[in-house]
């Protein structure tokens, strides 16, 4: 399976039940930019987000396990913590709209200055 982010191509190939990452293109190029040049933040390195693809992407509850087992071992906890928390954001965006006060009050006066 091959994930492209901003040009750079990742290759996990199948390690037993595992996959592991293996960098392909070195370079990466946006526009006149390369990777060198961008300044990712630590929360949003190509890293984490594959990762986080990697996990979203398993077909049942037991992968999910192993995956995020395989890849806290890959990663490292802190950046294995980056990426559980984007898979955890649009619950709890879903949870703050729905049960936040202040959100429904927010969403209520901007329905009056829209219309």
């Amino acid at each position: 399976m091959f994930l492209h982010f901003l040009n750079v191509r990742f290759c996990f190939s199948r390690v037993g039940d595992f996959m592991s990452k293996k960098e392909i293109v070195k370079e990466s190029r946006v526009g006149n930019l390369t990777r060198d040049d961008i300044n990712f933040p630590k929360h949003l390195t190509s890293d984490i987000v594959n990762t986080a693809l990697y996990i979203h992407n398993a077909p049942t509850k037991e992968d999910i396990v192993k995956r995020v087992e395989h890849c806290a071992k890959l990663i490292g906890d802190e950046s294995m913590s980056y990426a559980m928390a984007l898979l955890v954001l649009p619950t709890l965006m879903d949870n703050m709209q729905q049960h936040s006060p202040e959100y429904q009050d927010f969403k209520a006066s901007r329905k009056k200055t829209i219309n």
